[in-house]
């Protein structure tokens, strides 16, 4: 199925490419979907608390999916998830699938942390630790 060689290419039999391009746009969309929370949760808090009666009102539905920041997040969560694609044909889903989640909720704390100015508690740091330790032996098991 997957074939490695010693260049670090990864690929199948239609295409191969450089493992530091995946990693590379893995980053990416990782980073454009932590975009699109930050700009999410800056519209959620502008918007206020939702009803479920509000959320059927069509009419509400829509004037708020045109507010810019509610559209231009959603924009950069679609895009973040629909450029995955690229790395999907050169990994396993499994390991793209965990690999942006990861990325995505690590970019997401600390833009977060750094622009909202939200803290977190230490296990949510211990946390991030430990993604980053899934994604090395994640990146480890394209190798071998």
């Amino acid at each position: 199925m997957f074939i490695l060689n010693s260049v670090n290419y990864i690929g199948d039999k239609n295409g191969k490419m450089e493992k530091w391009i995946i990693w590379i746009l893995i980053i990416l969309v990782s980073l454009v979907g932590s975009c699109g929370n930050i700009l999410w949760k800056m519209a959620s808090n502008h918007i206020g608390q939702v009803s479920w009666k509000r959320l059927l009102d069509i009419r509400w539905d829509l004037q708020t999916l045109f507010t810019p920041l509610v559209f231009t997040a959603l924009f950069l969560m679609f895009v973040g998830r629909f450029a995955s694609m690229v790395p999907t044909g050169y990994m396993g889903i499994t390991q793209l699938v965990t690999s942006i989640t990861i990325l995505t909720l690590i970019f997401t704390a600390v833009l977060d942390t750094m622009f909202l100015q939200t803290r977190y508690p230490l296990n949510v740091w211990v946390g991030v630790v430990i993604g980053l330790v899934a994604i090395y032996f994640i990146g480890a098991g394209l190798e071998g």
